[in-house]
């Protein structure tokens, strides 16, 4: 009997990156689309990739969605669009972090690395980020909770945390910084315009969790935004065409 693929959404970042894996996390199909919202392509993306692979909604094994922190309009159309997939279907919903994920890219760009520090940017001057240390089965969160904060006062947080140790650092929140993260010594590469967090990487990581028996309540599932989002007033639901799936 052939196997469920398993499809990932990621969409923290101004790029949204979709994939469809199989059960050993090799990637049958992939897309991706920058743009300043994702209400507009994010599901032409995924229906773009079934077509590919030549899978149909209701033959997917469960849907894994990055859930920040990061852009909190993309966070909610790539939840929105992961959620209107997974409840005609009754498919588990897995939801992964989306710094978590980034770390892992990290890694593969450079698996010398002792220590990584994802940092995604959260707009209006500021970071998200948070230290993880790379055992070599895996990568391990050591700094708590996820951090927010202006590029100067990371670097600072990440010092106090770790003291000593070899630091690989890249992503979205270090691009518009670059020169900041470079002038601490403390750091051994600074990489720029790393491709991630990936939905590649997103995919693997739900897979682990579907073979154990976990997913995510889908009712009451809801990005993890690093902040409370600038709201003001109520907002319209985001209605993104999804049709049930036959």
């Amino acid at each position: 009997m052939t196997s469920k693929p398993l499809l990932a959404i990621e969409t923290s970042v101004p790029t949204a990156r979709v994939a469809l894996l199989d059960d050993g996390g090799k990637c049958l199909a992939a897309a991706e689309k920058t743009a300043a919202r994702h209400s507009a392509n994010l599901l032409s993306l995924v229906e773009e990739i079934l077509a590919t692979a030549g899978v149909d909604r209701g033959g997917l094994r469960g849907i894994a969605c990055g859930a920040g922190p990061g852009s909190f309009t993309g966070l909610r159309v790539g939840m929105a669009v992961a959620k209107g997939l997974a409840f005609p279907t009754g498919l588990p919903l897995l939801l992964e972090s989306s710094l978590a994920v980034l770390a892992r890219d990290l890694v593969a760009l450079d698996d010398s690395a002792r220590f990584v520090l994802p940092c995604i940017d959260a707009g209006k001057g500021q970071i998200y980020g948070r230290v993880y240390e790379c055992t070599g089965h895996d990568v391990i969160p050591i700094s708590g909770d996820d951090w927010v904060a202006e590029p100067k006062a990371l670097c600072d947080l990440a010092l106090e945390t770790l003291g000593d140790g070899r630091v690989v650092v890249g992503g979205s929140g270090v691009d518009r910084y670059v020169d900041v993260f470079r002038s601490v010594p403390f750091f051994g590469q600074v990489l720029e315009k790393v491709q991630g967090p990936s939905a590649l990487v997103l995919g693997k990581l739900a897979l682990a969790r579907l073979d154990r028996g976990e997913h995510d309540d889908l009712e009451n599932a809801v990005p993890r935004y690093g902040r409370p989002p600038d709201i003001t007033r109520p907002k319209k639901p985001l209605l993104l065409g999804i049709k049930p799936a036959h």
